[in-house]
């Protein structure tokens, strides 16, 4: 038996294969992974798993293995994932761990699942349900993206590669496999490595990875392609509303850097309108508001949203054909459940 072996739990042979393969190489250009760490494929769905107590780290990854991923052009397909063109500037370790993903990605039928699941890509998903998620993210399925290009924005990195200040995507090996828990760990650029720790806050021995951004549950439907069970924010709708004693009030949900980092809201009073920049809830609670807000104000916003959140996933629970629908329909019931503890 290979070391490797026991690192890689797969049920089917060539992805165990891929995956022993990427992690030799990782380690080939000094990369690392826990001892205690192992790779799991099941139905074609990857997680990343560790049966030690220590909180130490899980994986170390050199520069060498990162792959500048937003610099390869794709086909459009719907089924499968194919190069189109690699520019001459990724080293050849670059191109092997590329070639290593997409054959990976394709054994695991990673394209056609998330053209069939993912909310902003599933042709079953009804119009109404598009209108109602709408009144959360007024862009939803404004366009329809590649399938590839929605695979790898829900995988990669936006990291300055070595020698630049400037971040691109980049596609970690390995630590992609680690899924989103908001408890999960927060990864750690040097300058020679990226570096993740054990975190298990499943439960169970599978790692995450906190993906960052205080995204809420619709965010990480519409984005990720799954629900959030576990978030701890919901972002307001963009809304306008009287509220009896105070007057009209309006809320624009627009309150991020230009790195998607969420800022202090802020409010002003014009032409008589009350504006509230952003409102965020958040899990016992907690909602960051100057004090001068009424409350009213923010039972006001509440009641609407939960108003919308109910619609939206009676809309999604009325499309049982659409596993997308299905998504969503979960991401309302947390971001309902977040706004109703406050």
């Amino acid at each position: 038996m290979s070391p490797l072996d026991r690192l890689v739990d797969a049920d089917d042979v060539i992805v165990a294969d891929l995956l022993a393969a990427t992690l030799e190489l990782v380690a080939e250009l000094g990369g690392w992974m826990s001892p205690h760490a192992c790779l799991v494929a099941r139905d074609g769905q990857l997680s990343l798993h560790c049966d030690s107590d220590d909180p130490g780290p899980l994986i170390r990854l050199p520069r060498a293995t990162m792959v500048r991923i937003g610099r390869v052009t794709w086909s459009d397909s719907d089924e499968r994932l194919s190069v189109l063109d690699i520019p001459d500037d990724l080293t050849a370790d670059e191109v092997e761990l590329l070639m290593l993903q997409v054959a990976l990605h394709n054994q695991s039928g990673k394209v056609a699942w998330l053209a069939r699941t993912h909310p902003v890509l599933d042709p079953s998903l009804p119009p109404a349900v598009t209108e109602a998620v709408r009144w959360f993210r007024p862009s939803f399925r404004t366009r329809r993206p590649t399938v590839p290009s929605v695979l790898w924005s829900t995988r990669a990195f936006r990291l300055p590669p070595g020698g630049s200040t400037e971040p691109e995507p980049m596609a970690l090996p390995i630590v992609d496999l680690l899924n989103h828990h908001p408890g999960g760990a927060t990864g750690t650029l040097t300058d020679d490595a990226f570096t993740v720790d054990v975190n298990r806050p499943f439960g169970t021995t599978e790692c995450a990875l906190d993906y960052g951004l205080e995204r809420d549950a619709i965010g990480m439907a519409v984005v990720y392609g799954f629900a959030d069970a576990a978030s701890p924010v919901a972002h307001s709708a963009p809304l306008e509303i009287d509220v009896p004693g105070v007057g009209a009030v309006r809320v624009a949900a627009v309150g991020r850097s230009p790195t998607g980092r969420l800022l202090p809201p802020v409010v002003r009073e014009r032409d008589g309108v009350i504006e509230v920049s952003h409102l965020t809830f958040r899990a016992g609670g907690s909602v960051a508001l100057p004090q001068a807000v009424p409350a009213a104000v923010v039972d006001a916003v509440a009641e609407r949203n939960l108003a919308l959140l109910a619609e939206l996933r009676q809309r999604a629970l009325g499309a049982p054909g659409s596993p997308g629908a299905a998504v969503l329909a979960g991401a309302a019931a947390r971001q309902a459940e977040v706004i109703s503890a406050r």
